[in-house]
């Protein structure tokens, strides 16, 4: 997790200067027609909720690398980052399907899997959209408590494993 906090912090700063000279080059008019500044300190906290994003599907990685091999691992690790996209799909999956039990197996599913779209928010920095702190609070401490349940996990299933 501190690789990737460096290579966030990196790409931030990158990411900041290129808006900067953007912003300078730019003309008066056009900027005038921005939602946002360029560099709007509000993008940190879309970049704050992909690190954490990027923190909970590395345990997810982690968790399943203890029980499988590392391109099974590999493959269901983008599978669920996926599913964690849509998962909103899955609760509202009843109204596609006319089955109470795969509706019910979807909504078992949903609150399984995490849900990774919380952490989505650049749609709305962009626009210029308020995220208040409490919601960056509220889903940071859900990526929390998932990396933390999936850390024990892992290490539960790797204390079991005989490496003989």
């Amino acid at each position: 997790m501190l690789t990737l906090a460096v290579n966030v912090a990196i790409m931030t700063a990158a990411y900041y200067l290129v808006l900067a000279y953007m912003s300078w080059m730019e003309l008066e008019n056009v900027k005038a027609a921005w939602e946002a500044p360029a560099t709007d300190p509000a993008l940190l906290k879309a970049i704050f909720l992909i690190f954490v994003e990027l923190c909970l599907v590395t345990a997810v990685a982690l968790f399943l690398s203890t029980f499988s091999s590392p391109i099974l691992s590999a493959v269901l690790t983008f599978g669920l980052y996926v599913v964690g996209h849509f998962n909103a799909d899955l609760k509202n999956f009843e109204a596609v399907v006319n089955s109470k039990t795969a509706a019910l197996l979807a909504r078992a599913v949903y609150y399984v899997l995490p849900n990774l779209a919380p952490f989505d928010v650049k749609a709305d920095v962009v626009h210029a959209q308020p995220v208040p702190w409490s919601y960056v609070a509220f889903t940071t401490g859900y990526g929390l408590v998932y990396i933390v349940m999936l850390v024990l996990a892992a290490m539960f299933v790797f204390s079991r494993r005989d490496l003989k």
